[in-house]
């Protein structure tokens, strides 16, 4: 069994001290009736892939690392009956969102609804341990393997986690140093809430968004997430709204890293959100000048108990500020949308009325048939509709919505 890199490890093991779970969820809109048959094939076909194949195993000791395992069965596809309001799509949507994962037991589900005047709606919700969104959109473009993939987990003893967990005792010692030396830092306790997330879509044009782009879908599509942060009072105290960008690092043909991406923020004035030139020129600024990701403390991850996590996971997915996610996937492989509508974005499961760092994720997608497809999901204090900060900030750039809901 592989062992999980250790970025890897300690975003699991970090959603893990929460009792949470961050996900990805794609769904697709056809004018086509449920297919069963055809839902299965496509489920058998993702268990079949390294991305979706595959659970994690923890560690038979402290200081040992997690590993892959096979996952034991193709979860089972659900195909409800009773037809669904085209309105109430995205309601059924965030349902199915709510339906537990684990990244150790039933990593992710497949499910299908018909809608009243035909067509069906289906999503895919998966555990963001097990692969970020371009690893999930490689997962779903890939082609089935030739060879049947195994499903029993082999055993493995206590003795290659000891070795494990004392080979990488020199390196996680020299983490805690270096953690020590650092720890007069104070790091800013997020603002956490309770409030169930709330979210919106929007669906554009895809030739009136590129013309509205002036080249940069990018930068609009960042211009929009500006607008509905500052919508929503995700300001920070000095004025700047601070964007999370996520930079995919994934090499090309690497179907094992879960998480191959690096997260920017750019930062921008809450009067210049709507200056695309600017925001180019910011991203631009920010992906030049970024650093490494900083690597050096992982070593000590696989020897922290959960409760020493905690604290550290809270301000990771905190933040320093109000920083709001907004993450652009772009066109959608035509292997991919096979649909009139697809979407995706990003939530988390955890027990109800525990306190979670307030959040707010953005996320882009085009569909081959010519629709941007915009969502957005808040976790937040501020009772300002989310709905309506979205179609204003769409309209405000010049842009007609097709659909709302």
């Amino acid at each position: 069994m592989t062992a999980l890199s250790l970025l890897d490890l300690a975003a699991y093991r970090a959603q893990r001290a929460l009792d949470s779970v961050v996900l990805a969820q794609i769904t697709w809109i056809s004018a086509a009736d449920p297919d069963p048959l055809r839902l299965r094939q496509t489920a058998a076909r993702l268990a079949a892939t390294r991305q979706l194949g595959r659970v994690v195993v923890p560690a038979r000791v402290p200081g040992g690392r997690d590993h892959w395992g096979p996952l034991a069965a193709v979860p089972e596809v659900v195909v409800e009956d009773s037809p669904l309001d085209r309105a109430a799509l995205l309601d059924w949507a965030e349902a199915r969102a709510g339906v537990p994962i684990d990244a150790g037991h039933r990593p992710w589900h497949l499910a299908a609804r018909p809608l009243t005047g035909g067509g069906h709606v289906a999503t895919l919700v998966v555990s963001h341990a097990l692969t970020d969104g371009i690893g999930l959109l490689n997962a779903l473009a890939a082609e089935p393997p030739a060879r049947q993939v195994p499903r029993h987990l082999p055993h493995r003893g206590v003795l290659p986690g000891l070795r494990e967990a004392l080979s990488g005792l020199p390196s996680g010692v020299r983490a805690a140093l270096l953690a020590a030396r650092r720890s007069g830092s104070p790091v800013a306790a997020p603002r956490c809430t309770r409030t169930r997330a709330r979210a919106a879509l929007a669906t554009v044009d895809a030739s009136a968004w590129r013309a509205a782009s002036g080249g940069s879908s990018n930068a609009l599509f960042l211009s929009i997430a500006g607008r509905v942060a500052v919508a929503l009072g995700r300001v920070a105290a000095d004025g700047r709204v601070l964007l999370g960008m996520p930079v995919n690092d994934r090499a090309a043909g690497d179907d094992v890293t879960a998480n191959a991406l690096t997260t920017v923020t750019v930062e921008l004035p809450a009067d210049r959100v709507d200056d695309l030139a600017y925001i180019r020129r910011e991203v631009k600024k920010v992906l030049t000048t970024r650093s490494e990701p900083v690597t050096a403390l992982l070593p000590i991850v696989p020897y922290l108990p959960r409760r020493a996590l905690r604290p550290v996971a809270l301000a990771a997915l905190g933040g320093a500020g109000p920083v709001t996610s907004a993450s652009h996937v772009g066109r959608l492989p035509a292997a991919v949308a096979g649909a009139d509508l697809v979407f995706l974005n990003l939530g988390m499961q955890h027990p109800e009325g525990v306190a979670v760092p307030e959040r707010v994720n953005a996320v882009c997608a085009e569909s081959p048939q010519g629709t941007v497809a915009l969502h957005v999901a808040a976790a937040i204090e501020n009772p300002a509709p989310v709905r309506d900060a979205l179609h204003a900030a769409v309209t405000s750039a010049g842009l007609a919505v097709r659909e709302l809901w």
